[in-house]
């Protein structure tokens, strides 16, 4: 399998639903807007233009009818960049973030690549443990995202990988992708998409 067949997946109680269109994003922006700080997460707009690219596989998580999560994934050369992961906040601590994550890396073909926030406070901590974990290193900790907006500088990041021993040519290689393919570092002026 791949990332690809996770559309329609059912695990338990949970189904994976594919993000195809632009309207379906609406599922998903409160809880994007909660979950990551500003200069962590790209505008609607660029969401919705980046769902044309064959590379990007957004998907909604839904318990019954209700959206509840969310995974963006991009496929580059030599890794799967997983953009965003959240689960509502009411739902966090229930073994749900577990079970998908799980899903996701036995169904890669490739080593996942993941930004995290260096842990600087008690959640960013917990939340490195949790990737750690799931069998997720620290591969570089020394990155810094590119900004989604024009206007904000550098996030310092720690690059995660499934891969603890991904080659340095391999990691040069996702990061030259993520800035031309993900964050559009070769426009100037930025455009999102």
């Amino acid at each position: 399998m791949s990332i690809v067949a996770l559309d329609g997946l059912h695990i338990g109680e949970l189904e994976i639903r594919r993000t195809k269109s632009p309207v379906e994003l609406l599922d998903i922006v409160p809880l994007y807007m909660g979950a990551f700080p500003f200069t962590e997460r790209r505008t609607v707009e660029s969401m919705s233009q980046a769902l044309s690219l064959d590379i990007v596989y957004f998907y909604r998580i839904f318990l019954k009818d209700k959206c509840i999560g969310m995974m963006h994934f991009w496929i580059l050369s030599s890794v799967v960049y997983g953009e965003h992961f959240a689960v509502d906040p009411d739902l966090r601590n229930r073994g749900k973030g577990r079970l998908l994550l799980r899903t996701v890396l036995a169904n890669l073909e490739k080593p996942l690549l993941i930004e995290v926030e260096p842990p600087e406070s008690d959640l960013q901590m917990r939340r490195l443990k949790f990737y750690e974990r799931e069998g997720l290193a620290v591969v570089k900790s020394d990155y810094k995202q590119p900004p989604y907006q024009i206007s904000l500088p550098d996030v310092p990041l720690y690059l995660m990988s499934s891969d603890a021993n991904l080659s340095p040519q391999l990691l040069a290689q996702a990061i030259e992708e993520l800035r031309g393919l993900v964050y559009r570092t070769d426009r100037v002026p930025k455009k999102p998409y």
